[in-house]
This record gives C-alpha cells, structure tokens and sequence, in this order.
C-alpha cells in the first residue's frame, strides 16, 4: 500500500526528471545482467533515513565512512564501473574530479544546510563533470542537469537573458531540495537518486505495479532503462574513488573557497562594463557570473557577484557609470529635440514658400496655354473652311445648271 500511495505523490509533485530515460514497464522483461550475491552484501535495503524520522536537523549529519550502508554499498556492478573508472574512462573521470574541487567546498556546506548527505555533492562527477555549461541533448543544463521544468519548479529562473541552472550555488540548492523530497518519497537513497536520473513518477510507478522493492530488484528484473540501471552503481563507484582518490592513483583536486561579493544592479549591464569598472577581466566576472549566459544583466536588474573585496569600489564606479549615462540620456533627448525642431522649421518654410509662389506660376501657366491652344484652333478651322465654301460657290453650282440645260 505505502509503494502504490508514492505514485498519487509523485503526480502531485508533477511530471520530472533530468537527463534519464524510460523505465520498461513490462514485467517479463529478461535480466539484463546476471549477477550473483556476494558475502550477502546486496539485496533490499535498509532505509539509512526512515520516513518517519527523515528531518532535516538529522539527514545532514551523517558522512562518508561512519558506516553509512547507502553510500559505501558493495556489488559487482559497482566494481565494474570502478574498473571502468581506472582504464577506459580515466582521462576524462581524472579532468571532471580536478574540476571539482573549485566547487565542492560550497556545494557540499549547501547540501548540509538543506538537510541531506554531503556525499551527494560528487553526484556532478556523473551528470556533468562539474562542467558549469554543460547540456545535453535532452536539454538538461549545468552542472546536475536540470530541465527547464524540474529547474522551474525548484526555483531556479531561466530565461532569455539568465538561466540559473549554470549557477554552481543556486543549482545545488535546488538539487539538494530536489533530492530531499525524492528521499521523503521513497525512503531510500538508492531509489532517491534513480528517481533524480528518470523521475520519481517512474519509479513510484515501478513500486506500485511490480514486486520489486527497491532499486537493485527493479534493475535485476528489468524494469529500469540501461542508463537508469547504470546510474546509482556508476555514482558509487565515482564516490568511493573521490572519497580517497590516491587509493586508485589519481591525484586529490585542489580545494577552492569561492569568494565572492554580491552587488545589485538595478539596469541592464554588460559583464564587460562590470570589469572594466573594477579594473577586472571579463572572463572573471563570467566565471564568478555563469547564469547570465547572454553577457549581461537584465533590464530589471539582478544581482551580480564580483571578486571579493571589490564590492564597494563598484558601487562608487557605478554610481558614477550611470551618472554618465543618465548625462548622456539627457544629451541625446536633447539632441533628439533640436532635431525635431530643425525639421518642423524647415518643413513650415518649404510649405510657406510653396504657398507664396502658387499664383504667379498659376498666372504664367493659364497665359501660355491660352495662347497655345486657342490661336492653333481658330487657323485651323479657318483654313479648313475656305476650300469647303469656294467649292460649294464655283464647282457644284455651274455643274447642276449645266445638267439642266441639256436635258431641256
């Protein structure tokens, strides 16, 4: 009854999910892998977190290596994507884990604060590769791989000119608030993540159509895609290896504190004004500025982050920046005016002197049209009379006169 109720859940919380697939829905389906049970290590699990106690004072506390049975989980499937990670992949996974360290000191403070585990802060490594504009073709953006909808919904704004899903802070908190209810959901955290990868309304669905009860029996049995059945065994396998990296002979990533101030701007402003007013590089107001991915700020404003300790010679430049501009704007309305003004003047003038020239040109005109057309006509009728009225007067007459004597 409790795995049919998640699925009225998961309808209310609406159609989600970030950059899985489909979930097979038949039951019969074949299993795609044949695994065997090792040292009764897997099977179904032990919610680390019961529902009932899932408050977020506690989920936070738990770490990585306090025997935590989610997190430290041993199977086969895991092993081979530990494999994996040593050969095949290991120049591309050696990159994402070096990238990591500029973000996951905050990230994982941000996942505390919200109140679930901070193992869950390498969950990028597998998403994007802590690549900040990373997309996929599904359109999922960033770096935990947000669709628009999923994003919306956890209260990140995406639009024309910003798309807070390349926000390293404000995604990670929308993440860890996604992640949290999807653990209140199921009460497990291998579920959890398999919901974030293809939507908690597939894998409520899953629980209350078949008999399987938890994440390794739904992909034994062949109800989860490849990419779904791929994804909690790969996030284990990532996590152990970045947990102790020099274990499996990579390098630890050097850690970086993001600091930064925050300033709003009230106007639309390129990130390339923005440093040149704090004497900066436009590739460092970008990077400290991902979400603003058109290079500048709305036209309602927004608030930018700056390199620290820049924050108030800032204000002071833009002060004075839009002092600037606000002189300018004024210069050109002037100048927009006297233009207008020119126009109106120049126009009067042009109508005016048409006015005051219309009669004489009308005069002239009437004058030599007269002259033009009566003179012609009068001749040419004239001319065209005479030979008509001399041959009535010396040709017809004596003609008719003659014809009468002779028959007499």
């Amino acid at each position: 009854m409790r795995w049919k109720n998640l699925a009225i859940v998961a309808a209310a919380m609406g159609a989600s999910g970030l950059t899985g697939c489909a979930a097979k829905q038949q039951h019969t389906a074949p299993n795609p892998y044949s695994w065997a049970q090792r040292d009764g290590q897997w099977g179904a699990l032990r919610p680390l977190y019961p529902p009932s106690q899932a408050d977020t004072a506690n989920l936070g506390r738990r770490h990585a290596g306090a025997g935590d049975e989610a997190f430290n989980f041993q199977h086969p499937r895991v092993d081979d994507f530990l494999a994996q990670f040593q050969t095949r992949w290991r120049d591309s996974f050696s990159v994402a884990l070096s990238r990591s360290g500029r973000y996951v000191p905050r990230m994982s403070s941000i996942l505390e604060k919200e109140g679930v585990p901070p193992e869950l802060v390498y969950l990028p490594l597998i998403e994007s590769g802590f690549k900040i504009s990373a997309r996929s073709p599904a359109g999922a953006v960033g770096p935990w791989q947000f669709i628009p909808g999923t994003g919306r919904r956890y209260g990140l704004r995406i639009d024309r000119y910003v798309d807070e899903r390349r926000d390293p802070i404000k995604s990670t908190r929308a993440a860890a608030r996604y992640l949290r209810d999807l653990y209140g959901m199921f009460g497990d955290w291998h579920l959890a993540l398999a919901g974030y990868n293809t939507g908690e309304n597939r894998i409520s669905g899953i629980l209350s159509r078949s008999d399987a009860e938890d994440f390794w029996q739904m992909s034994e049995r062949g109800y989860l895609c490849r990419e779904t059945s791929d994804y909690v065994p790969k996030f284990l396998a990532a996590l152990q290896i970045a947990e102790r990296p020099e274990d499996f002979e990579f390098d630890r990533p050097v850690e970086e504190l993001m600091a930064y101030d925050v300033v709003e701007v009230d106007r639309s402003v390129s990130l390339s004004t923005v440093a040149n007013l704090i004497d900066s590089s436009t590739e460092e107001i970008k990077e400290l500025n991902p979400a603003l991915h058109q290079g500048v700020t709305p036209p309602d404003g927004y608030q930018i982050r700056l390199p620290k300790g820049a924050k108030q010679g800032f204000e002071v430049a833009f002060a004075a920046y839009g002092d600037e501009l606000e002189a300018r704007a004024a210069a050109e309305r002037e100048r927009a005016m006297l233009e207008v003004q020119e126009r109106a003047v120049r126009s009067h003038r042009t109508v005016a002197r048409n006015r005051s020239s219309r009669p004489v040109i009308a005069a002239k005109r009437g004058g030599s049209a007269s002259r033009s057309v009566r003179i012609p006509t009068k001749a040419i009728a004239a001319k065209r009379s005479a030979p008509t009225a001399r041959a009535a007067a010396t040709n017809r007459a004596p003609i008719v006169v003659a014809r009468t004597k002779g028959r007499r």
